[in-house]
This record gives C-alpha cells, structure tokens and sequence, in this order.
C-alpha cells in the first residue's frame, strides 16, 4: 500500500470535514436548514467519500413539532353493518374484540384493526388493481380513513392475488409506522390490515437536522448512492406515544435507511 497517498487522502477528508462542520456552525442561525452554501459544502464532502445523491431533498421547516399518538376510534357497530351485513351483540368490557361469522371476521386489538369480508361483486373488484383500488379506497372510508390522508405505497397483483399497501399522512408528512394492507384473492375474499393508532395533535417544537448533516455523519459506505430522500414521521420505540421527524434514505440497492430527524441517530 501507498501509505504517503493514503495519508494524504486521509487529511484532505479530515480537512473537508472539519470544514463542512464549520459552516453548519456559522449557518446554524439560519431559519432554513438547506442554504446554498451548506448544501455546497457537504457536496464537496460526500463527493471526496464518493457519495452521490441523485435524491431531490425536501424543503422543510427547520423547526417541526413532535406529535402524539393515540387509540383510533372506529365504530364497532359500523364495522359489523359493513363486514356482516348487521350488528352483533358485545360485552362493553372486551379489551379486545374477536367476531367471526362464518368465513368472515373483525378483530380488533390495541395496535390493529383486522377484517376478512367476502365482499359483493368480487369479481368487479378483482379485475384489474384501478378497480381495486377504486373500490378499496371507498372501503376504507366507510371504516373511518379519508382518501385525503391515504398515500399509495406499493402494488402488486397475481393471477390467484392482489396486493395494496397505503401509507397514512398527518398533514405534509408520511407516518412511516402507520400502514394499510390490502389483499383480495380471485375468490372475492378481502384481508385489511389497519392501524389502530391515529396522530392527534403536534407536541411541542424540535430543531430538525439537515439531512445533508445525516449524509455526512451517518457512515454511509464510500460508493453509495442515494436514489431518493424523504421525511415523514415515526415512534423511536414500539409502544411510545410520540412519533418524531425521520429522514428516510433510500440506496440504489433498494435498501432504506432511518434516521432521527432531532439527533440523526440511525434506527432500526
């Protein structure tokens, strides 16, 4: 090994980086997270590491607030007029709620609403995944979801099979920890898996750092290459009762990436 190149590569990245930290310094005055020159002097850093970022990066404000979750209310009775075609008879000191009828059923948990319904027309629904999607989106706000509030993540379909999952939103932001799943097979049967957990209110400001300060600190590989940046919410920890701010990176591997959009803590 070239131990004089090497040591010579090493004290050029230590010097963009000591750089690149002097002038989040000077412009941490600043009301927007994303100025030019800062922008400019973590791309100079990232380049030397080899880093590219093909990712458009969102503008957001610099200060965002934390919020809080809590319990859904859905409308048991609504629930069992929409799966069952009547209402059913409950013990009001049910923690959690599990009716089955026939090949049909509703259970409904802290964390989860679960429906399977043998839904009318079935074949309509099953033709092409706009129809499913049509029909799913007008399902779902019959269980208490606006449309306005539902993002579409991913689909798929099979011959035996078709697959929607949609991300909620709390204003501008995805919750990353809140998702619909959606599946009909060819028999008309739908599987929805939903949360039951709903965002509140906003809990107080944060200082939301910059996701080009995540780049650099967060030991990304030399070689990487990030496709697509995004920020939305998330709990830190299954069972809290806030979410914070998260950048999501996405590589060109498919392999994505958080991180805590307050201390830029990697998560899990």
């Amino acid at each position: 090994m070239d131990w004089s190149k090497a040591k010579t590569i090493l004290i050029i990245a230590f010097l963009l980086l000591n750089i690149f930290m002097l002038a989040m310094i000077v412009l941490a005055s600043s009301n927007e997270p994303f100025t030019d020159d800062y922008i400019k002097y973590s791309k100079e850093f990232l380049t030397s590491k080899n880093i590219e970022v093909k990712a458009a990066v969102p503008r957001i404000s610099r200060y965002t607030g934390k919020v809080l979750y809590s319990s859904k209310k859905y409308d048991i009775n609504a629930l069992c007029r929409l799966v069952f075609g009547k209402e059913i008879p409950l013990s009001e000191n049910e923690s959690i709620i599990n009716i089955d009828v026939e090949e049909e059923s509703i259970v409904l948990s802290d964390d989860e609403l679960y429906i399977k319904d043998k839904v009318p027309e079935g074949e309509l629904w099953f033709a092409d995944i706009k129809s499913f999607e049509d029909r799913l989106v007008k399902y779902l706000k019959n269980i208490g979801f606006n449309e306005s509030d539902l993002l579409p993540a991913i689909s798929s379909e099979t011959e035996q099979l078709k697959e929607i999952i949609f991300n909620i939103k709390y204003k501008y932001f995805r919750v990353y920890d809140q998702q619909i799943i959606a599946r009909l097979d060819d028999k008309g049967t739908l599987t929805i898996s939903a949360p039951n957990k709903v965002i509140k209110k906003e809990n107080g400001k944060g200082e939301v750092i910059s996701v080009y300060q995540v780049l650099v600190m967060g030991g990304l590989p030399s070689n990487t290459v990030v496709e697509h940046i995004d920020i939305g919410y998330r709990r830190i920890n299954e069972g809290d009762l806030y979410g914070v701010p998260v950048w999501r990176i996405e590589l060109d591997d498919g392999t994505i990436l958080f991180y805590n959009g307050f201390t830029g803590e990697k998560l899990d």
